[in-house]
């Protein structure tokens, strides 16, 4: 059975023992950037967890790491971690606001209070009018249906006239 690595635990040895790595500095920098780029575009990272990197990293390496993620990723990001803020246009103003939302000065906005409805405001229908009242025939045979002639019938009973 192949060994299991922790990398995760190798970077920590790595890091713990930088001396021993001195070319290794920009890498070390590249890996921890990209590293927090995937998890802050994976989809489980809400606002605890957007809170949770930038007070494990610090501010300047957090705001690093946020620069380099993507427009499309950020506005994703942003409206997974604040879903009730206004829409931003500019990929600069979605970064200042996912920056000012991890260091707590900025608070998730609040769900817009939409008005209530109003009542329906149809109107009622209109009354049916009124059916002729038929009188049935002096000879005592009920009165024949008049009944609403469409299609083909029609076509005849007016080539008939």
């Amino acid at each position: 059975m192949a060994e299991a690595s922790d990398f995760f635990a190798l970077l920590a040895a790595i890091g713990g023992k930088a001396g021993l790595f001195p070319a290794g500095g920009n890498l070390a920098r590249k890996a921890v950037n990209e590293i927090v780029r995937a998890q802050l575009v994976a989809e489980g990272t809400d606002l605890e967890a957007l809170r949770a990197i930038r007070a494990l990293l610090g501010p300047a390496a957090f705001a690093e790491a946020l620069d380099g993620v993507p427009a499309p990723k950020t506005k994703a990001l942003l409206t997974r971690v604040d879903p009730h803020a206004p829409a931003l246009a500019q990929p600069g103003d979605r970064v200042k606001a996912l920056l000012a939302l991890a260091d707590g000065s900025r608070a998730p906005a609040a769900p817009i209070a939409r008005p209530a409805k109003k009542a329906s405001s149809r109107k009622a229908p209109a009354p049916a009018p009124a059916t002729p009242v038929e009188t049935a025939p002096a000879d005592g045979k009920p009165a024949p249906r008049k009944r609403k002639i469409t299609g083909r019938t029609a076509l005849r009973v007016s080539e008939e006239r």
